[in-house]
């Protein structure tokens, strides 16, 4: 109880649940373990609220510690093992990913969207050295999927992408009028910052019966490969087959 004899504000559930999630997030491929300090640092906690919410984790064994910092806990492990690996989509676009691959020699990428950012369902043929990985997320704005769905997104999608993204660094921008208008006009988006990276893509986007983006099919090439653009009518032609499967599967007739 206060002073004034209100009950004493408990601390948000919500709270911790978000904070325990961005230590998670905090935690890169490659990492073995990292230090309490570091992973507070990475999710923009202070060291004192870090270093508490990861002991909390240990104890209940999300992480485990080790002579050098933490890692993520067998507890972890097995409740991502319960994560349905197969879902309609990838399992729907794994044949047109597997043909773009062999036929582009690229890497192809299965996107969504998921809030401010584009979280990879499924990768064929992954350049040796790149970070994206199947379950890794990227800014939407910094990368060629995440452009190709926010030009057939809702005004209201791209609103919240916008406020997700206040404040966060190396989110990059979103496509101006023009750049949207292309990409609705050509139906396929260019890599937004491939002249920064060690990569270069090229992305369409899969839609459904109104038009909206459902996922997006990226190329991924190493910088300084052909012009990706050649590659653009068998991406648009297996995106159309992908929405027409799925549609098909929902027992819609075609899209």
């Amino acid at each position: 109880m206060t002073d004034d004899g209100a009950a004493k504000p408990e601390t948000s559930r919500s709270g911790i649940l978000e904070r325990s999630f961005a230590i998670l997030s905090a935690f890169r491929p490659g990492d073995a373990c990292v230090q309490s300090s570091e992973l507070a640092r990475r999710a923009g906690l202070s060291k004192a609220t870090g270093h508490r919410i990861v002991q909390e984790m240990v104890s209940l064994g999300m992480l485990e510690k080790t002579d050098t910092g933490v890692r993520i806990g067998l507890r972890m492990f097995e409740i991502g093992q319960l994560v349905p690996l197969h879902s309609p989509l990838r399992v729907a676009a794994l044949p047109f990913l597997s043909d773009l691959a062999a036929t582009t020699g690229g890497a192809m990428h299965l996107a969504v969207l998921e809030g401010a950012d584009v979280v990879y369902l499924e990768i064929v043929n992954p350049i040796k050295g790149l970070s994206s990985r199947p379950g890794g997320r990227l800014p939407a704005q910094a990368t060629a999927a995440g452009w190709a769905m926010l030009a057939f997104s809702p005004n209201s999608v791209i609103e919240a992408v916008q406020e997700q993204s206040r404040g966060r660094r190396g989110v990059g921008r979103m496509p101006t009028t023009a750049e949207k208008a292309d990409i609705q006009s050509n139906r396929f988006a260019p890599d937004p910052r491939s002249h920064q990276e060690a990569v270069e893509a090229v992305a369409v986007p899969v839609l459904d019966l109104e038009g909206n983006a459902l996922a997006a099919l990226s190329l991924l090439y190493p910088a300084g490969a052909p012009d990706l653009a050649r590659f653009v009518p068998a991406l648009q032609v297996a995106a159309r087959g992908l929405s027409r499967a799925l549609y098909r599967n929902r027992g819609h007739e075609s899209i």
